[in-house]
């Protein structure tokens, strides 16, 4: 092995451990936190919503707009899926490009609905299983694919809350000075991790018991450019189902707000969360039954439509393997 290929080996090493490094004590914590706020905003708002609206606005989504939201959701986890191909692409793995996707695709659509360890880690263990890649090296494509979203995500919050661009509603607990403070050190964050991976000598880093290895710039490039496509394709995605009077920043912050909190309260596919969110921050701007219908829509087309698809093609894809002798 090459002292490039072992280097690129050790980044994705290193870029898993990252993922995994946290404080447990503070996230609990915060998990807890976030629980507790969102059963407190499903039971606050659950008597507050009227229904039978929210299911009449439901049937009067147009056709139309159900074939766009899929479209965009469609490319979305395509670029989600691009992560994986980078992985592969450092690691100098054999499989095929397109079962790489096709594995990423239906890990993320799994992921989405049946939670991280189910979907994100199971079912891409199994899968590339089946194309021969070993366990080792399904963690270190794991561990790049959740670095590479969220470098993403830090740079795209960033530059959506410091731009100044979004004036919180009324009800919002952070105000727009607030929002920009946060977004300024997101992007503080981004640019150290740039400044090293360009310029820094040093390319290995200990944190801990885990060793880091700075990657190639073109790398860093290319994650932060799928980064924000997938992010923002999702964002598009819900936008199809928003009520017209809100603008297309104010539901990319909202659902960069919402992420972070589905990710930290652990529920399967966010399921209350992103309404809770979406309630909470968006009801003085619009009534709550369109929320509501619009965020139910959204569900149904960006998460269930997906898995309907993704189960039938998992179980082709493990007849074809097991025919081609792999077990």
């Amino acid at each position: 092995m090459t002292a490039a290929q072992n280097s690129i080996r050790q980044y994705g090493h290193g870029m898993t451990h990252w993922a995994k490094a946290h404080s447990t004590g503070l996230k609990r914590a915060l998990t807890l936190v976030f629980f507790i706020a969102v059963i407190t905003l499903l039971i606050k708002n659950a008597g507050e919503i009227e229904w039978n609206k929210v299911f009449s606005t439901m049937r009067e989504t147009k056709l139309t707009t159900l074939i766009v939201g899929f479209g965009i959701g469609f490319l979305c986890y395509s670029a989600y899926a691009a992560y994986d191909l980078i992985g592969r692409h450092l690691l100098k793995l054999k499989t095929s490009a397109f079962a790489t996707w096709l594995a990423a695709w239906i890990s993320y659509a799994c992921n989405l609905n049946l939670g991280a360890v189910v979907g994100s880690v199971a079912f891409r263990y199994r899968l590339y299983s089946r194309l021969g890649v070993s366990s080792g090296d399904v963690t270190k494509i794991l561990g790049i694919t959740v670095f590479s979203n969220w470098l993403g995500y830090f740079l795209l919050a960033g530059g959506l809350f410091a731009s100044g661009a979004i004036d919180p509603p009324g009800n919002w607990i952070v105000g727009k000075i607030a929002l920009q403070g946060i977004g300024a050190v997101l992007l503080l964050i981004v640019a150290v991790y740039l400044g090293f991976c360009f310029f820094s000598k040093k390319r290995e880093f200990q944190i801990r018991d885990h060793n880091i290895t700075l990657p190639p710039g073109k790398i860093v490039v290319l994650q932060f450019a799928i980064a924000c496509i997938h992010w923002t394709l999702m964002a598009a995605s819900i936008y199809q189902f928003m009520p017209d009077e809100l603008s297309f920043p104010t539901v990319y912050a909202v659902l960069l707000v919402s992420c972070v909190a589905g990710a930290l309260s652990h529920v399967p596919g966010g399921l209350g969360v992103l309404e809770a969110v979406f309630v909470a921050l968006l009801a003085g701007e619009v009534p709550k039954h369109q929320l509501i219908a619009g965020v139910f829509a959204y569900r149904c087309i960006f998460y269930l439509v997906p898995l309907a698809i993704s189960l039938p093609v998992y179980i082709g894809y493990e007849s074809y393997y097991r025919k081609s002798g792999n077990s």
